[in-house]
C-alpha cells in the first residue's frame, strides 16, 4: 500500500527552505522535510529521496524515523556532508492533498519535466499553500463524523442528534487547543474528559441515551487507532526503529484518552449518575448516509481533495461492508483481515493506475473499522479496575490490528505497491 499519513487534521507549513550551496542538495532536503510535514511513511520517504538522489546526480543514502531524518549526501566535485533533519514528532500533522502533489513532484522530477530550480519552486509553491479547510469546516467535520459513528454503532435518532452535537463541542476544544502548540500535546486528554463529562451530563438528565455511544462520538476524530496500525506495519515491515516510536507515541494518545475519560467519569459518578441504556438501532437503510457522512468528515479533517469524495465514498462503503460481512461470518478479527486485504489491494491498483497516493482512499476507509474504540474503552475499563473486562477488550483490539496489518501485508503482495 501507499504512504499512510498518520491521523492528524490538519497540515502545518515546513520550516523555511534549507540553506546550502548546492542546489541538488537543498531540494532533496527541502522535499524530505516537506514530505514527511505532510505524512510519508519512512519507507515511501526513503525510496524518494534516494531516487531523486540519484536522478540528480548525488551520491549518498537517507535513513529516516517518524520524527526527522538523516541525508548523507555529495556531489561530484564537493565534499560529502551529512545532514540531520528534524521533522514533525510522531503523530504529527498530514495533508493528503498537499502529500498528492508533492508526491506528482518526484514523479514530474524523475520525469525530466522539471529542472531542480523549477522543482524548488513548485516545492516552495506546494508548502505555502494554506489547509484546503479552516477552523469552521474542520469543526463541522467532527460533528459529521459524531453523527455518522451514532448510526454506525446502533444508536437511534436521540444519538444521531446528540452524537453530531458531542463531535461539534469536541471537535471545536480541540480545534482551538491545536492552535496553541504548547498546548496541542494535550488535545486527547481534554478530549476525553470533555467528551465523558458531557455525555454523562446528557445521560443523566436524558436516561434513555446511549451514554457510551456519546462519549465515542465526542472522540471519535482524535482515536490513534491508524497510528497503531501504521507502527505494526512497519514492525511487521522490519523497520523497527520507526515502528517503535510510532508505537510508543500511539501509546501516549491512548493513555492520555483513556485517562481524560476515566477522569470524566469518575467525576460525573460522584454528580451525575448515569442509568445505562439500549438504544434502538435505526432502519438499516441508515448505514448508508452514516458511512457517506463519516467519509466526508474523515476527508476534510485529513485535507483531502474533494473531487475526491467520491473515490472515498466507494472505498469506505467497500471497507465497511466488508468488514461488516466478514465478522458476521468469521468473527471481528476475520472480518478486519479480510477488509484490510480487500481495500490494500483496491487502493494499490487505484495508485499504479491514476499515479497518486493509495492513502487518498485508503486513510479515510480505514478509519471505520480501525480498532481505536476498543483500545480506549480496555484503558478506562482499567482504570475503573475492571482488569479482567480491560484486558479482554485490549487483546481484542490487539487482535484485530494483527489481522488488518496481516490484511495490508497480503495486499500488497497480491498487488505490488506504487513506486517512484
Amino acid at each position: 500500500m501507499n504512504e499512510i499519513p498518520m491521523e492528524t487534521p490538519l497540515a502545518s507549513t515546513p520550516a523555511p527552505p534549507l540553506s546550502s550551496s548546492i542546489p541538488e542538495v537543498a531540494f532533496v532536503l527541502e522535499l524530505g522535510r516537506a514530505m514527511q510535514t505532510f505524512g510519508v511513511s519512512v519507507s515511501t520517504l526513503e525510496t524518494a529521496l534516494g531516487r531523486v538522489s540519484q536522478h540528480l546526480g548525488l551520491e549518498g543514502a537517507v535513513f529516516a524515523t517518524p520524527t526527522g531524518f538523516l541525508a548523507s549526501l555529495r556531489l561530484e566535485g564537493h565534499h560529502s556532508k551529512t545532514y540531520l533533519m528534524r521533522g514533525n514528532a510522531a503523530g504529527g500533522l498530514s495533508s493528503l492533498d498537499q502529500l498528492a502533489q508533492a508526491e506528482a513532484l518526484v514523479d514530474r522530477v524523475l520525469d525530466g519535466e522539471l529542472d531542480v530550480h523549477a522543482a524548488r519552486e513548485h516545492l516552495a509553491s506546494i508548502c505555502a499553500r494554506p489547509p484546503r479547510f479552516g477552523l469552521w469546516q474542520r469543526v463541522g467535520a467532527h460533528g459529521c463524523a459524531g453523527m455518522g459513528m451514532a448510526i454506525l454503532f446502533g444508536g437511534g435518532w436521540r444519538e444521531l442528534l446528540l452524537g453530531a452535537f458531542m463531535g461539534l463541542l469536541v471537535g471545536m476544544a480541540v480545534q482551538l487547543t491545536l492552535m496553541k502548540p504548547h498546548l496541542a500535546r494535550m488535545a486527547p486528554l481534554l478530549a476525553g474528559l470533555l467528551s465523558s463529562l458531557a455525555g454523562g451530563l446528557i445521560g443523566h438528565f436524558l436516561p434513555a441515551v446511549s451514554h457510551p455511544i456519546l462519549v465515542v462520538c465526542g472522540i471519535i476524530g482524535l482515536l490513534p487507532g491508524l497510528g497503531l496500525l501504521v507502527s505494526m506495519q512497519e514492525l511487521g515491515t522490519g523497520n523497527l526503529v520507526s515502528g517503535t516510536a510510532r508505537a510508543a507515541g500511539t501509546g501516549l494518545v491512548f493513555v492520555l484518552l483513556g485517562f481524560g475519560i476515566g477522569l470524566g467519569q469518575r467525576l460525573g459518578s460522584v454528580w451525575l449518575p448515569v442509568t445505562p441504556a439500549v438504544p434502538v438501532p435505526l432502519a438499516a437503510l441508515m448505514v448508508v448516509p452514516g458511512v457517506a457522512l463519516v467519509a466526508l468528515a474523515f476527508l476534510i479533517l485529513f485535507q483531502g481533495r474533494p473531487a475526491d469524495y467520491g473515490w472515498t465514498l466507494g472505498a469506505s462503503a467497500l471497507g465497511w461492508g466488508t468488514a461488516h460481512l466478514g465478522s458476521h461470518l468469521l468473527g471481528p478479527e476475520a472480518g478486519a483481515g479480510i477488509a484490510a486485504l480487500v481495500l490494500g489491494a483496491a487502493c494499490n491498483h487505484y495508485a499504479r493506475v491514476f499515479r497518486r497516493p493509495g492513502a487518498v482512499l485508503l486513510l479515510p476507509s480505514l478509519m471505520l473499522i480501525l480498532p481505536g474504540s476498543l483500545g480506549v474503552r480496555s484503558l478506562t475499563l482499567m482504570m475503573q479496575k475492571q482488569t479482567l473486562e480491560g484486558l479482554q477488550a485490549g487483546f481484542q483490539s490487539f487482535s484485530v490490528t494483527i489481522a488488518l496489518m496481516l490484511g495490508l501485508l497480503i495486499a500488497n503482495a497480491m498487488v505490488s505497491r506504487r513506486t517512484f
